[in-house]
Formats: structure tokens, sequence, C-alpha cells
């Protein structure tokens, strides 16, 4: 009875998980969509205005917080590092916006502000290969 009780409550507990960790990714994923439209497509948002607004997210969200903090990362630096990617990888393909979605995961923010002194095609083929573009 109590293996039963400890293979349901693990089987709980992972759905639950399971469930939050999509929840989170499908709510990021519509904001960075909103961002694109906004600033790509509809032109309702200034690149000074889509850094804040990126910087900020970064800074409220619970992975990125801790690469940024690491990194000691600015504002500045989001717009360096941008103005880099934007430069040579201005693309967008279905949903994606190399410059814009190059900030919002974990493995692309790392290696973005760990490099940001580096040369700017380097930078921006390595966000191209990183989202398949």
């Amino acid at each position: 009875m109590t293996a039963k009780l400890i293979y349901i409550g693990t089987i709980l507990f992972l759905a639950i998980t399971f469930f939050l960790a999509m929840k989170r990714i499908m709510r990021r994923d519509n904001y960075i969509n909103s961002l694109i439209l906004a600033f790509l497509e509809r032109g309702e948002m200034t690149k000074a205005e889509l850094l804040d607004t990126m910087y900020e997210y970064g800074c409220n969200d619970f992975r990125l917080k801790k690469i940024i903090a690491r990194h000691n990362a600015t504002r500045e630096d989001y717009e360096l590092v941008f103005d880099k990617i934007f430069h040579w990888a201005n693309f967008k393909k279905r949903r994606r916006y190399l410059p814009i979605n190059s900030f919002f995961f974990v493995s692309s923010l790392d290696y973005i502000l760990e490099h940001k002194n580096d040369d700017a095609k380097k930078l921006a083929t390595k966000m191209m290969n990183h989202f398949h573009f």
C-alpha cells in the first residue's frame, strides 16, 4: 500500500511539475512573439523601448536574472549585443526573430553576454546555429 502511494505521489508530482514548466514556456513564447510583432511587423515599439522591455524581463525572470548577475550585464550590454546580432543576423523565421529570441533563453543569453566583446559576425553566426537558422 505504501509503495503504491509513493508511486502515485511521484507521478502526480512529475505531472504538476511538467504542467507548470509548460505553462511558463508557453507564456514566455507568447511574450516573445508579442515583442516581435510590436517591434518588427507593426512598428509600435522603438528599439529603446524593446531593449528596456527585454532587460526588465531578464531581470525579473528567475533563470535569466542569475545570468545577468553573473556577467554584471547592463542595459548598455543588451544594446551592444543586440546591435551586433541585428547587423549580421536580422532574420525572422516563423515565430522566431534572432535579435530578440537570443535574449530569452538561458543558453543563448549566457553565451552572448560572455562573448559580448567578440566579433559581431562570429556572435551572430553562433546564434544562427543555436536557433537553427
